[in-house]
């Protein structure tokens, strides 16, 4: 019979290198195992906290960007209806519930001493008085004459009117100004019609009219 052939020395070299890898690979998933094992307790609690962060950093990215479309919108139509905005309107324009809208402008409400009103309609009105000039109704309030085209006459204009007074200054009947007086576009609709060209808002609190004059004073300016 013939001898069998004995492996050469490379045959036995790679063989050794095979158990050795094979021994080292075992050791190492030992370390790892051990490793991990020691591990887990922290990595319990540092695995939810950078969770938990992510999500939080993405809430207030999202956060942000509504506030700002809420200013946004909160200002536009603040600007466009002269200081009066309606709950409908706002949530209309920023596309958000009645809820939303009605916390979001309760707090402007506070922040800028604006007051409410509730229309015929019960439709929710805020007003932003800022804008507008309050004071008591005994007094009178001097306005530049722009309809004679002398900006230097000065014409007293009564402070504020009642429902009857106002409609026979715009001769318009006293049920049109009754339907009117809670609409945001107040103003612009009285100054269309007023012969000094004021504008005229309604205060719930007195019942009464008041003038708008910011818009007479910067007609007043830009005249030459």
């Amino acid at each position: 019979m013939a001898r069998l052939a004995k492996p050469d020395g490379m045959s036995r070299s790679g063989l050794v290198h095979y158990v050795a890898f094979f021994v080292g690979a075992l050791c190492l998933v030992g370390l790892a195992s051990i490793a991990l094992h020691k591990l887990l307790p922290v990595l319990r609690v540092l695995v939810p906290g950078l969770v938990g962060w992510w999500l939080w950093q993405r809430h207030c990215k999202v956060e942000r960007r509504r506030q700002k479309h809420l200013h946004t919108t909160f200002y536009q139509l603040l600007r466009e209806h002269h200081g009066q905005i309606t709950l409908l309107d706002f949530a209309m324009t920023a596309e958000i519930t009645a809820i939303a809208a009605r916390h979001y402008l309760d707090s402007r409400a506070k922040e800028f001493a604006a007051r409410f009103e509730v229309t015929e309609h019960s439709d929710v009105v805020y007003v932003f008085s800022s804008l507008q000039l309050s004071r008591s109704p005994s007094a009178s309030i001097p306005v530049v004459d722009t309809v004679a085209g002398d900006h230097t006459g000065v014409a007293a204009l009564p402070n504020s009117l009642t429902q009857t007074e106002l409609a026979k200054r715009l001769g318009v009947a006293a049920k049109t100004i009754s339907r009117k007086k809670h609409l945001p576009l107040l103003s612009d609709w009285t100054q269309t019609r007023d012969p000094d060209g004021v504008g005229w808002s309604y205060a719930a609190q007195t019942q009464r009219f008041l003038p708008i004059i910011d818009r007479l004073v910067a007609q007043a300016e830009k005249a030459p």
